[in-house]
């Protein structure tokens, strides 16, 4: 289709947005509409020789943030979550030595103090404002927005996300 050249400005002001808009979609932004409550068990906590198992809504208490984003294994779109190190902060864990991520699989990554410092994590909690469905990689989704480009193009390495996650433990 060919547009007239007084159109000509509508398209370049569009591709810029696409462009500004592609550029910007991996930040956290906080969130201030509320999301339908969930209180089935998501997820299991391990630390003290203790297990607690939570709830979308227990995990949802937190300050929740949005981001859209391409997952490199899953769905491209909104994903929304909270900051790891608040949730770990919450449960007084963000001092442990090791942290054990397990997904339903039993595939595991551990992180440590410094990995958990060194970027922000996002526990994401939903898609596009529902539970995240299992074919889509959930219950829940560790994931770090920042590196979305970066792990797309094979510059950085995504062995610290993991999907279908469903507990998280001290070893």
């Amino acid at each position: 289709m060919i547009l007239p050249k007084r159109l000509g400005w509508l398209t370049s002001g569009m591709t810029m947005l696409l462009m500004t808009t592609a550029t910007s979609a991996a930040e956290l932004t906080p969130r201030d509409e509320p999301l339908a409550t969930y209180e089935t068990d998501v997820l299991t906590l391990s630390f003290d020789d203790r297990k607690i198992q939570l709830s979308l809504a227990d995990i949802e208490q937190l300050d929740l943030y949005d981001t859209h984003l391409r997952h490199p294994e899953g769905p491209e779109g909104k994903y929304t979550g909270v900051k790891l190190t608040d949730f770990l902060a919450a449960y007084d864990l963000e001092e442990a030595e090791r942290l054990r991520f397990t997904a339903l699989d039993d595939y595991s990554i551990f992180l440590d103090p410094d990995d958990v410092s060194g970027k922000e994590y996002l526990l994401a909690t939903r898609f596009s404002d529902d539970p995240i469905a299992y074919q889509d990689k959930g219950p829940l989704m560790l994931m770090v927005p920042a590196d979305e480009e970066a792990v797309l193009n094979g510059e950085e390495p995504m062995a610290k996300w993991i999907w279908a996650l469903h507990s998280i433990s001290v070893p």
